[in-house]
C-alpha cells in the first residue's frame, strides 16, 4: 500500500506547472479573442461611418436629378464628391479625400447612374449626359481604405480594406408630400365636350385659354412623357381645356357664386380671413402655411377673399410691397424680379418673362433684374397649386378633392382689370424640383417625387 501511494505521489509531482501551462494558454486566448473583438467592433463603427457618408452622397446626388436639364447629371456627380469629402471616417481621424477627376478608377470613389433601381450595369457620368432626361438613380461606391488592425493582426493582418455602397434616387411619384400655395388651378373634367377654359365676366371670355408656342397658340400639344422606368408615351394636351407644359394662362380669382374653369379658388388651408390669406401667399417659398398635401387629399375653400389681398400677397416676389406687407426674411422677393415693366405707377405695363428666360438669362434681353428691397430668394415666382377639376365646386364653401399638383412660373407680377386679380402664368409641370409632370393624356396625375434612400 505504501508503495502505491508513493507512485502516486510521485505522477502528482510530474504534473506540476500544468495549471501554469493551461492559464497561461486560456489567457493568450482570451487576449485574443477580446482584441478580435475590439478590432471588430473598430470595422463596425468605421464601416457604419463609411455607409453613412455614402447614403448622404447618394441622397446628395438624387437631390440634383430632379433639377432640368442638361445640368442633373454634373450637379448630381458634384454634389455626391462634395458629400463625400464633408465626411470622415475610421472615428473622424481620416477623410475620403476624393478627386472630382479620379472617379471609378481602382480604388478610387465611383459615382454612377441607371434609368430604372435594379438595373444590371449603372453607368458613368459620361454615358449619363447622353440621356440624362431618363436617369433616376444614382449610386455612390466609397474609396476603398485600409483601416488598421490593432489587436488581431496574427488572424488579420495588419489592416482591413473597407468600403460601401448606397444607390438613391426619385420616389416613385404618390408616395410624397408637398407644401401648396392655398389656389386652385381650376381645369376642366377630363372627357369633358361642353366645359372650357373661359370667363364669361369678361368682355373676351376666351383670354383665359392656355397660349401656347407655335403658329397656332390653341393647338393640340403633344408631348412625350417618361414613367418611372423610364416607358415613352406621347400624350396630348388641350390648352382651351387644360393645363399644358409651357403654355401660359391668365387665371383670375373667383366671382362670389363659385368658379369657372380658369379662375382660381382660395384654399382655407391657410386660415379663413383676408389677412391669412395674404400672409399665406406672402410666405409661400420660405414658409408653409397650407400644410403639405399629396393628390387625392381633400380641403376645404375659403370663397369671399377680395382680389386686393391675392395681389398684396403675391406681388412681394417683384418687390412690390404697396400693400400692408413690409419687406423680411420671411416675406423676401425672388432674387430675380424681372419682368420688362413698360412705365410707372397705375399706368405701368408688364409684358412678363418666360420661365426658360427666368433659368436661364441672357445678355440680349432684359431677364435679370436684381430686387432694391433686400435680398431676394430663388423659385419664390414659382407656385405649386392643386389641379382641380370644376366639378368639384359648388356655390359657397365646398370640400374638394385634389386631383393633381401643378408647378406654375409667374411670368409678370398680378394686376387687377377689374374682374379680379389676375395671375399670368406659365405651366412648367415637370420642369421644376420636386415636381413630376401632369400627364397631359388625363390617365395619370401629377405628383411630387423626393429623393429617397433605396439601399
Amino acid at each position: 500500500m505504501q508503495l502505491k501511494h508513493h507512485s502516486r505521489a510521485l505522477r502528482r509531482k510530474g504534473e506540476r506547472g500544468n495549471v501554469l501551462a493551461y492559464t497561461v494558454l486560456s489567457a493568450l486566448f482570451l487576449f485574443l479573442a477580446v482584441g478580435l473583438g475590439v478590432d471588430l467592433s473598430h470595422f463596425y463603427l468605421s464601416k457604419t461611418e463609411m455607409q453613412n457618408a455614402a447614403d448622404a452622397a447618394a441622397l446628395a446626388g438624387a437631390s440634383a436629378l430632379t433639377l432640368p436639364n442638361p445640368d442633373r447629371i454634373t450637379t448630381a456627380v458634384n454634389r455626391a464628391v462634395d458629400l463625400l469629402n464633408a465626411n470622415k471616417y475610421n472615428f473622424n481621424n481620416k477623410s475620403f479625400s476624393v478627386d472630382r477627376n479620379s472617379l471609378c478608377h481602382p480604388g478610387e470613389a465611383c459615382v454612377t447612374f441607371a434609368v430604372n433601381l435594379n438595373d444590371t450595369k449603372y453607368v458613368e457620368e459620361e454615358e449619363a449626359l447622353t440621356a440624362p432626361e431618363n436617369i433616376r438613380f444614382i449610386k455612390v461606391t466609397t474609396p476603398s481604405k485600409p483601416v488598421s488592425v490593432i489587436f488581431a493582426s496574427p488572424i488579420l493582418g495588419s489592416a482591413l480594406s473597407l468600403t460601401a455602397k448606397a444607390t438613391a434616387g426619385l420616389s416613385i411619384p404618390g408616395n410624397s408630400r408637398y407644401c401648396i400655395a392655398p389656389l386652385s388651378a381650376v381645369q376642366c373634367e377630363e372627357g369633358s365636350t361642353t366645359c372650357t377654359l373661359s370667363d364669361p365676366r369678361s368682355e373676351s371670355p376666351n383670354d383665359l385659354w392656355g397660349k401656347c408656342p407655335g403658329t397656332d397658340p390653341y393647338a393640340i400639344q403633344k408631348y412625350t412623357v417618361k414613367d418611372a422606368h423610364g416607358v415613352e408615351t406621347t400624350k396630348t394636351c388641350d390648352p382651351k381645356l387644360q393645363f399644358c407644359p409651357k403654355c401660359v394662362y391668365t387665371v383670375r380669382s373667383a366671382p362670389a357664386g363659385g368658379p369657372s374653369a380658369g379662375n382660381y379658388n382660395i384654399l382655407g388651408c391657410a386660415g379663413k380671413g383676408e389677412n391669412d390669406v395674404r400672409n399665406a401667399l406672402a410666405a409661400y417659398g420660405t414658409g408653409c402655411g397650407c400644410g403639405s398635401v399629396s393628390p387625392g387629399d381633400s380641403v376645404e375653400t375659403q370663397p369671399g377673399v377680395g382680389s386686393g389681398p391675392i395681389r398684396n400677397g403675391l406681388n412681394v416676389r417683384f418687390d412690390d410691397y404697396t400693400g400692408p406687407l413690409k419687406y423680411s426674411k420671411d416675406i423676401p422677393p425672388d432674387t430675380n424680379v424681372a419682368q420688362r415693366k413698360t412705365g410707372s405707377g397705375p399706368k405701368a405695363t408688364y409684358d412678363g418673362i418666360s420661365y426658360d428666360e427666368y433659368t436661364h438669362p441672357g445678355t440680349d434681353l432684359p431677364t435679370y433684374d436684381a430686387p432694391d428691397s433686400g435680398p431676394g430668394v430663388d423659385g419664390r415666382r414659382v407656385l405649386v397649386i392643386p389641379i382641380i377639376p370644376i366639378t368639384q365646386f359648388s356655390g359657397g364653401k365646398t370640400t374638394v378633392k385634389i386631383t393633381s399638383l401643378g408647378a406654375f412660373f409667374m411670368q409678370r407680377q398680378v394686376t387687377d382689370t377689374g374682374t379680379g386679380a389676375d395671375i399670368r402664368v406659365e405651366y412648367i409641370g415637370d420642369n421644376i424640383n420636386g415636381i413630376v409632370g401632369l400627364n397631359p393624356g388625363g390617365t395619370s396625375t401629377t405628383n411630387v417625387v423626393t429623393p429617397v434612400l433605396y439601399r
